[in-house]
């Protein structure tokens, strides 16, 4: 392909495109025009709360024509990043326009795929402050693009929607209990949620700062790792950062890798028979991949899960956007609102007291993790309709963390993969969890994953 030639075509898999820049003649420049003609097409704008102009972006790629690419690891990638990120002269909002305010500087991990030659293309739409996993707590929405009654998952809804739709190559978003799980899943893409403190959380709006992540949506696992090698590392300016694995680039699949499941008596679809069905084909594919399967107690990840939206933690959440919710309550959704008012219900010593009881439960998952590799669970047990999420907006939400909420409470790595097209037309993932600081593996067997199911990556344009 030559450059000037029509790209409508060319994927926007990091691999393919970086690929077409070294032998095929298109440049940085010819990618950016084709990204914005696509924006423009997509019937999906509420998926940002911001878009780079054009003339902005197309001045950072014509910056890019006059570099070598081999210099620069994501040269010419278009990506994005969820509306609870700070990117200097651009406004944070968390989806409430009320809270629009300029950050003074880029987060890190932003900055550091900027330096690396990525090109930033715009925020994404979220539920409002990080807090659901349905994707439309929010003034507006996106919808899930494989049916547009249903929910698209969030909080990083808008984020996992450009991926799927071929907006950008990657985007970012923040996880907490699921919200780089669930979109993943629902979107039929990739979301690699790294344990907490690998990649630098300075440089956004906290839901809880102690254990909030940035993971990485994008089409493949090897696409997640190219940008997950860059975005990790340390900053100081990050407290909350733990030290990097000295071996975190080694990981091999040796046969008879054992793969846990959730327990008969944990193991539910919430009447969802289609997940099911899906499920139960995830795990004779994993046999058939040379894994073991064994059965473990779910239960001590359910108690975790539950401290997420049901007890004292949730008093981070009120000291990083609590009092700005006091202050101007008909700005806010009155769902998010109402969750995190909860937590003036909570004493100090009630924390303590859950604290505790996190150090237990800790201890119980470390011990289930010696007699496994890793965990996989479905991602989302079922997928509901948006009329059905407004009508019934919390219990609903909470089925949708059933198998999410605990890993980042417990310091877990996660990988979210596609796994089937649903008979009806909907996506199915399944979830590989693993101990703290297992993320490499987890990719590893994601890719192998990825080369035997054959899918097709993202969503219909």
């Amino acid at each position: 392909m030559k450059t000037g030639a029509p790209i409508d075509l060319v994927s926007l898999q990091i691999s393919e495109l970086s690929l077409a820049y070294e032998t095929q003649g298109v440049s940085p420049s010819d990618v950016i025009k084709e990204v914005y003609l696509r924006i423009e097409n997509c019937n999906q704008q509420e998926l940002w709360t911001y878009v780079v102009p054009e003339a902005e972006a197309l001045e950072e790629a014509e910056k890019l024509d006059q570099k070598n690419a081999q210099d620069l690891p994501l040269y010419g990638i278009p990506f994005s990043v969820k509306d609870n990120i700070h990117v200097e002269g651009i406004p944070t909002t968390a989806s409430c326009p009320g809270y629009a305010h300029y950050p003074e500087c880029t987060a890190t991990v932003v900055q550091k795929l900027l330096d690396a030659g990525a090109i930033l293309i715009g925020k994404n739409t979220m539920d409002q402050f990080a807090t659901g996993l349905v994707g439309v707590r929010s003034p507006h929405h996106p919808v899930n693009p494989f049916n547009n009654e249903y929910i698209p998952g969030g909080s990083s809804s808008g984020s996992a929607v450009a991926v799927t739709k071929g907006l950008v190559s990657f985007s970012l978003g923040s996880d907490t209990g699921g919200s780089g799980r669930i979109p993943a899943a629902l979107n039929n893409i990739v979301g690699l949620k790294p344990t907490p403190g690998l990649i630098s959380t300075a440089g956004m709006v906290y839901a809880n700062r102690s254990f909030d992540c940035v993971p990485i949506f994008a089409l493949t696992c090897s696409d997640a790792k190219r940008v997950f090698d860059l975005a990790i590392g340390p900053d100081n300016s990050d407290p909350f950062m733990i030290p990097q694995p000295s071996k975190q680039q080694e990981a091999k699949i040796n046969d008879g890798f054992v793969i846990g499941i959730p327990d008969k008596a944990n193991l539910t679809f919430f009447g969802d028979e289609q997940s099911e069905a899906c499920f139960n084909a995830a795990i004779e594919r994993i046999k058939a991949m040379g894994g073991i399967i064994r059965e473990v107690d779910f239960t001590p990840f359910k108690r975790a899960g539950k401290m997420i939206f049901d007890g004292p933690f949730l008093a981070e959440r009120y000291a990083s956007v609590g009092e700005f919710i006091e202050a101007n309550p008909a700005e806010a959704d009155q769902v998010v609102a109402s969750i995190i008012d909860k937590a003036k219900t909570y004493s100090a010593v009630d924390l303590v007291n859950e604290y505790y009881v996190l150090k237990g439960i800790e201890h119980e998952v470390r011990d289930t993790f010696t007699n496994m590799d890793a965990m996989m669970v479905p991602t989302a047990g079922t997928i509901y309709k948006i009329a059905d999420v407004k009508a019934d907006p919390v219990a609903l939400n909470a089925t949708m963390g059933y198998y999410t909420y605990y890993a980042n409470i417990l310091r877990l790595s996660a990988l979210a993969v596609p796994a089937a097209i649903r008979p009806d037309g909907l996506p199915f993932g399944v979830c590989f969890v693993g101990k703290s600081q297992r993320d490499q593996w987890l990719i590893e067997l994601g890719s192998i994953w990825q080369s035997q199911t054959e899918l097709p990556l993202g969503a219909p344009f």
